[in-house]
Protein backbone atom coordinates (compact mmCIF):
# COMPACT_ATOMS: atom_id res chain seq x y z
CA UNK A 1 0.00 0.00 0.00
CA UNK A 2 1.70 3.35 -0.92
CA UNK A 3 0.50 6.47 1.19
CA UNK A 4 1.32 10.03 0.13
CA UNK A 5 2.03 13.01 2.37
CA UNK A 6 0.08 15.83 1.87
CA UNK A 7 2.05 19.17 2.94
CA UNK A 8 -0.09 22.56 2.97
CA UNK A 9 1.37 25.86 3.52
CA UNK A 10 0.28 27.44 7.03
CA UNK A 11 -2.44 29.53 5.38
CA UNK A 12 -4.15 26.25 4.00
CA UNK A 13 -3.59 24.21 6.81
CA UNK A 14 -5.17 27.01 9.09
CA UNK A 15 -8.13 27.28 6.75
CA UNK A 16 -8.98 23.62 6.84
CA UNK A 17 -9.70 24.19 10.24
CA UNK A 18 -11.54 27.30 10.52
CA UNK A 19 -9.14 30.10 10.59
CA UNK A 20 -10.72 32.05 7.02
CA UNK A 21 -12.28 34.93 6.81
CA UNK A 22 -15.38 33.21 6.47
CA UNK A 23 -14.92 31.73 9.69
CA UNK A 24 -14.15 35.44 11.17
CA UNK A 25 -16.64 36.76 9.41
CA UNK A 26 -19.41 34.37 11.08
CA UNK A 27 -17.78 34.55 14.23
CA UNK A 28 -18.01 37.94 14.78
CA UNK A 29 -21.57 38.08 13.50
CA UNK A 30 -21.98 35.97 15.95
CA UNK A 31 -20.73 37.26 19.01
CA UNK A 32 -21.03 40.79 17.93
CA UNK A 33 -24.17 41.20 15.59
CA UNK A 34 -25.07 45.04 16.00
CA UNK A 35 -21.24 45.97 15.20
CA UNK A 36 -21.33 48.03 12.03
CA UNK A 37 -18.07 47.09 9.62
CA UNK A 38 -16.83 49.80 7.41
CA UNK A 39 -14.61 48.01 3.94
CA UNK A 40 -10.76 49.10 3.72
CA UNK A 41 -11.41 50.60 0.12
CA UNK A 42 -14.00 52.91 1.71
CA UNK A 43 -11.97 54.06 4.42
CA UNK A 44 -9.40 54.69 2.72
CA UNK A 45 -11.51 57.37 0.29
CA UNK A 46 -12.74 58.89 3.61
CA UNK A 47 -9.43 59.48 4.42
CA UNK A 48 -7.81 60.40 1.43
CA UNK A 49 -11.06 63.03 1.15
CA UNK A 50 -12.10 66.31 2.60
CA UNK A 51 -15.80 65.70 2.12
CA UNK A 52 -16.60 64.56 5.23
CA UNK A 53 -14.52 64.83 8.64
CA UNK A 54 -12.33 62.00 8.55
CA UNK A 55 -13.46 59.04 11.42
CA UNK A 56 -10.57 58.93 14.24
CA UNK A 57 -8.40 55.42 13.46
CA UNK A 58 -8.49 53.38 16.93
CA UNK A 59 -6.02 50.78 16.23
CA UNK A 60 -6.45 48.32 19.48
CA UNK A 61 -3.73 46.08 19.05
CA UNK A 62 -1.11 45.90 21.31
CA UNK A 63 2.12 48.15 21.80
CA UNK A 64 4.57 45.72 19.71
CA UNK A 65 1.96 45.38 16.90
CA UNK A 66 1.41 48.58 16.91
CA UNK A 67 5.28 49.55 16.46
CA UNK A 68 5.25 47.40 13.41
CA UNK A 69 2.71 48.98 11.46
CA UNK A 70 -0.84 51.16 11.63
CA UNK A 71 -2.65 53.03 10.05
CA UNK A 72 -1.76 57.09 9.70
CA UNK A 73 -3.05 59.24 12.51
CA UNK A 74 -3.92 55.96 14.77
CA UNK A 75 -3.98 56.36 18.05
CA UNK A 76 -3.44 52.99 19.70
CA UNK A 77 -5.74 52.46 22.83
CA UNK A 78 -6.83 48.81 23.64
CA UNK A 79 -9.42 48.83 25.81
CA UNK A 80 -13.54 50.85 25.17
CA UNK A 81 -12.94 52.44 28.63
CA UNK A 82 -9.37 53.96 27.55
CA UNK A 83 -10.80 55.07 24.05
CA UNK A 84 -13.84 56.08 26.24
CA UNK A 85 -11.68 58.78 28.20
CA UNK A 86 -9.79 59.79 25.24
CA UNK A 87 -12.74 60.87 22.83
CA UNK A 88 -15.58 62.25 25.16
CA UNK A 89 -17.37 62.73 21.77
CA UNK A 90 -20.34 60.09 21.40
CA UNK A 91 -21.23 61.13 17.85
CA UNK A 92 -17.65 61.48 16.60
CA UNK A 93 -16.67 58.91 14.04
CA UNK A 94 -14.63 56.48 15.36
CA UNK A 95 -13.16 53.72 13.48
CA UNK A 96 -11.41 50.92 15.17
CA UNK A 97 -9.53 47.78 13.97
CA UNK A 98 -7.04 45.01 15.53
CA UNK A 99 -5.26 42.04 13.08
CA UNK A 100 -8.25 40.71 11.74
CA UNK A 101 -11.20 42.58 12.96
CA UNK A 102 -12.20 39.94 16.03
CA UNK A 103 -10.44 42.34 18.78
CA UNK A 104 -11.55 45.55 17.36
CA UNK A 105 -15.57 44.02 17.14
CA UNK A 106 -15.86 43.84 21.03
CA UNK A 107 -14.17 47.08 21.34
CA UNK A 108 -17.03 48.69 19.07
CA UNK A 109 -19.41 46.51 20.96
CA UNK A 110 -18.70 47.61 24.02
CA UNK A 111 -18.51 50.90 22.44
CA UNK A 112 -21.87 51.16 21.20
CA UNK A 113 -23.13 49.88 24.76
CA UNK A 114 -21.06 53.38 26.05
CA UNK A 115 -23.65 55.19 24.02
CA UNK A 116 -21.10 55.99 21.28
CA UNK A 117 -22.79 56.06 18.20
CA UNK A 118 -20.33 56.61 14.79
CA UNK A 119 -18.27 53.49 15.96
CA UNK A 120 -17.11 51.08 12.66
CA UNK A 121 -14.55 48.10 12.67
CA UNK A 122 -12.86 47.87 9.86
CA UNK A 123 -13.43 44.84 8.19
CA UNK A 124 -10.85 41.96 8.16
CA UNK A 125 -8.43 45.26 9.74
CA UNK A 126 -5.05 45.86 9.05
CA UNK A 127 -4.07 42.08 7.97
CA UNK A 128 -6.63 42.77 4.41
CA UNK A 129 -5.57 46.56 4.47
CA UNK A 130 -1.69 45.44 4.07
CA UNK A 131 -2.62 42.28 2.03
CA UNK A 132 -4.26 45.01 -0.61
CA UNK A 133 -1.27 47.52 0.06
CA UNK A 134 -2.86 50.25 1.24
CA UNK A 135 -0.84 52.83 3.04
CA UNK A 136 0.61 52.18 6.24
CA UNK A 137 3.39 53.51 9.27
CA UNK A 138 5.39 52.84 11.89
CA UNK A 139 8.09 55.59 13.89
CA UNK A 140 10.09 55.59 10.90
CA UNK A 141 7.78 56.29 8.15
CA UNK A 142 6.44 54.13 5.26
CA UNK A 143 5.92 50.39 5.93
CA UNK A 144 4.27 47.32 3.81
CA UNK A 145 4.83 45.17 7.11
CA UNK A 146 2.57 44.28 9.60
CA UNK A 147 3.19 42.03 12.87
CA UNK A 148 1.10 38.47 12.28
CA UNK A 149 -0.11 38.51 16.06
CA UNK A 150 0.45 34.67 16.48
CA UNK A 151 1.24 32.24 13.42
CA UNK A 152 -2.67 30.93 13.29
CA UNK A 153 -3.88 34.52 12.62
CA UNK A 154 -0.81 35.47 10.91
CA UNK A 155 -1.31 32.58 8.16
CA UNK A 156 -3.99 35.26 7.03
CA UNK A 157 -1.47 37.76 6.16
CA UNK A 158 0.73 37.24 3.23
CA UNK A 159 4.12 36.03 4.50
CA UNK A 160 6.21 38.16 2.82
CA UNK A 161 4.73 41.42 4.66
CA UNK A 162 4.89 39.66 8.25
CA UNK A 163 7.09 41.28 10.77
CA UNK A 164 7.28 40.34 14.48
CA UNK A 165 9.31 43.20 15.70
CA UNK A 166 9.77 46.98 14.62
Amino acid sequence: MIYSILIVSAAGFFSLFGVNWEAIDARIAEEYPAVQTIEGDVLLKQLQTAEQPAPQLVDVREQDEFAVSHLQGARNWQSATEIAQQLTDKTAPIVVYCSVGYRSAGVASELAAMGYTQVRNLRHSIFAWANTGKPMVNAQGATDKAHPFNLVWGSLLIEPLRQRTP
